[in-house]
């Protein structure tokens, strides 16, 4: 199980930045901010809770904390840089 969810981590940190460009185009500037604030919340804020109910007292949601934790911080910059890029863009 702790395999398959750190994989899982690492694949959707690379995909969260993307977002705010399929729901801009969608929904316009609005959905840029949404997606972006989705985008953010969940990583950073659900992220110990998640490791958490996955782990229980293992003790291997800790070393994820500290090989994930990271690149999904990173992630969530990112993926307000690339909101920044997509409202100018689809800014009406």
């Amino acid at each position: 199980m702790f395999d398959a969810l750190m994989t899982l981590s690492v694949i959707l940190s690379f995909g969260f930045p993307a977002m705010p460009w399929f729901f801009g185009a969608r929904w316009g500037a609005r959905g840029v901010w949404l997606s972006t604030g989705f985008a953010v919340v969940i990583p950073l804020c659900l992220f110990p809770t998640l490791f958490w109910v996955a782990c229980g007292a293992c003790g291997q949601g800790a070393i994820a904390l500290f090989m994930l934790g990271p690149i999904w911080i990173a992630s969530a910059l990112l993926t307000v840089t690339s909101a920044v890029f997509s409202y100018c863009k689809f800014a009406r």
